[in-house]
C-alpha cells in the first residue's frame, strides 16, 4: 500500500475490495487440509459456539480435524438461531468434510454432551463413523450384557483422570430422567 496516503484512506480501500469479494470456504478448508501433516485416521472435533454481539447472536457450528492435542477448524457454519445444532445441521458438515476429504481418512468423530439424540446416532451408525460422545452423568444406560438399567455416573465414577472403561455397547433409554424416551444405539 502507498505509505504517502494515510492509513485510514488504506484501510477504507482494503474494506472496499473485501466486501465486494466471497471467500471460498471449501478452498480455505482444502489449503488448511493440505497443511496438515498427516491425512488419514484423523479425529474429527465437532462444537459449537454462541455468544451475542451488540444485540446480533452469534451461534457457529465448527468442525476440527485434531492433531497432537489441537483441533484445527476445518468447516463451519452460521446457525441463524439461538442454541443447540439439530441433527440436519450436523449431518450436513459431516457430508461436506465426506465431499471434500473423503469418508476413508476419518478415524473418529468426538464431540460433547449436546450432540446426542436418535437421529445423529443413527446416521453415524449408518456411515459407520466411530464416535466418541460425552454424555451427561444423569443419562439412563442400558448395558446388554447384563440387562441392567443404570445412570451413566456409575458405570464411570470410579475413574481417576487418564483412565478408560471400555463398554462394547450401550443402549442410552432416557436423558435426565424424563418422559420414556425411544431406545438408541450407543457406543461409549
Amino acid at each position: 500500500m502507498p505509505t504517502s496516503v494515510e492509513r485510514d484512506s488504506n484501510l477504507r480501500r482494503v474494506q472496499r475490495f473485501l466486501a465486494g469479494y466471497a471467500l471460498n470456504l471449501d478452498l480455505i478448508a482444502k489449503v488448511i487440509f493440505a497443511l496438515l501433516p498427516v491425512k488419514t485416521g484423523l479425529v474429527l472435533s465437532l462444537d459449537r459456539t454462541n455468544w451475542k454481539f451488540d444485540e446480533v447472536n452469534i451461534n457457529i457450528l465448527m468442525l476440527g480435524v485434531t492433531y497432537k492435542g489441537v483441533a484445527f477448524p476445518l468447516l463451519f457454519t452460521m446457525l441463524d438461531k439461538r442454541g443447540n445444532s439439530n441433527w440436519k445441521e450436523r449431518t450436513r458438515m459431516i457430508d461436506r468434510f465426506i465431499r471434500l476429504f473423503g469418508a476413508e481418512c476419518i478415524d473418529s468423530l468426538v464431540a460433547d454432551r449436546e450432540f446426542v439424540g436418535k437421529e445423529w446416532v443413527e446416521y453415524l451408525n449408518n456411515r459407520r463413523i466411530r464416535y466418541y460422545l460425552r454424555i451427561k452423568q444423569n443419562f439412563l444406560l442400558r448395558n446388554p450384557k447384563s440387562s441392567e438399567d443404570v445412570r451413566a455416573w456409575h458405570l464411570f465414577h470410579g475413574l481417576k483422570l487418564g483412565q478408560e472403561r471400555v463398554y462394547d455397547k450401550l443402549f442410552l433409554l432416557k436423558a435426565e430422567f424424563r418422559s420414556h424416551a425411544e431406545k438408541l444405539r450407543w457406543r461409549a
